[in-house]
C-alpha cells in the first residue's frame, strides 16, 4: 500500500476516503487487514480524524465501542 494514496470505503450508496497516516498505512500492510468501528455515537465536536487523544479517549469509551458495529476488512490496493 503506498503512502499518501486514499484509503477508500464503498458501501452502497456511500464512498468514504482520506489519506491516513503512513504508519496506519504500514499496519495494514503487515497485517493484512483493517479494523474498522461504525460508531452510533457522533464524534467528538472540534475533534479531527487522525487526532490521537480525541481517537484514544473515543475508542476507548465502552459504551461507543459497545453500541458499535466492529468490522475486519481485507486491505488490498487498487494499485496492480
Amino acid at each position: 500500500m503506498a503512502g499518501h494514496d486514499p484509503a477508500v470505503l464503498t458501501v452502497q450508496h456511500l464512498k468514504a476516503q482520506f489519506v491516513p497516516p503512513e504508519s496506519r498505512l504500514e499496519a495494514v500492510g503487515e497485517l493484512g487487514y483493517a479494523y474498522l468501528i461504525f460508531a452510533a455515537r457522533p464524534w467528538p465536536q472540534g475533534a479531527e480524524p487522525g487526532d490521537a487523544g480525541p481517537l484514544a479517549a473515543f475508542t476507548s469509551d465502552e459504551d461507543a465501542t459497545a453500541s458499535a458495529a466492529h468490522v475486519v476488512l481485507p486491505g488490498r490496493s487498487l494499485r496492480s
